[in-house]
């Protein structure tokens, strides 16, 4: 029950741009817990002016500037942690046994372990996919041309705009797709916006022996340190 309202509170705030205050009148839910649920989704500058202009206590509009101002400082936070990382993974990443342990423990946690004959690994970012790709590539031997990928969108999606985005993403051609999964949209559901919105992605390479090969990496790699 508490997912599905979540659901559509946050989906009020994104299209309707409610405050808080507008959203407790439709649901009784604790400020402490809207807080929560709304923590990445402040309201815009605009919106919190009309507020201001339609005279809504000035309290209100204080939380919500508040909001919007966490918000920036975060953006800006993350934006310095990301240039300090960048630099320093500059550093290390010209050494080879990282990279395979990055493959390793990406596989361990995103790919699957159950089917013996494909190594299988789904994601939304195409950063991670092609982190993948080029891993693979680069350590066991395959071509690009090996690998073969399915998208999984939605039928609010535009499907042929989204293909094109991923095959420009993953340097793949038309023939490495396969027939593209579409699904039906629950109802109740939502999607966030932005630009990261692209469906998942997920890329099969038809080998027993690159699946055993992975596994047991993966199973040396945890001994070694267990």
């Amino acid at each position: 029950m508490n997912s599905k309202l979540r659901e559509k509170v946050i989906k009020l705030r994104i299209n309707e741009e409610l405050s808080y205050t507008q959203i407790q009148r439709r649901f009784s839910i604790p400020k402490s817990t809207l807080s929560y649920w709304l923590k990445d989704f402040p309201l815009s500058k605009q919106r919190i002016s009309v507020l201001n202009a339609q005279g809504r206590k000035k309290s209100e509009a204080k939380v919500e500037r508040f909001r919007r101002a966490m918000q920036v400082k975060r953006e800006k936070e993350e934006d310095e942690a990301y240039k300090r990382y960048v630099k320093k993974f500059e550093e290390i990443a010209k050494s080879e046994i990282i990279f395979f342990v990055a493959g390793l423990m990406l596989y361990l946690g995103e790919g699957d372990k159950k089917n013996k004959n494909r190594v299988n690994l789904a994601n939304t970012d195409s950063e991670v996919i092609k982190f993948f790709i080029k891993w693979a590539v680069c350590f066991f031997d395959i071509s690009k041309k090996d690998i073969r990928v399915q998208l999984h969108l939605y039928e609010d999606m535009e499907i042929i705009k989204e293909r094109d985005f991923w095959k420009k993403e993953l340097g793949l051609l038309s023939s490495q797709f396969y027939k593209i999964q579409i699904r039906k949209l629950r109802r109740n559901s939502f999607s966030y916006k932005g630009g990261a919105r692209h469906g998942t992605c997920s890329v099969y390479i038809l080998s027993t022996r690159i699946k055993m090969e992975i596994m047991m990496a993966v199973r040396a790699f945890l001994k070694s340190y267990n």
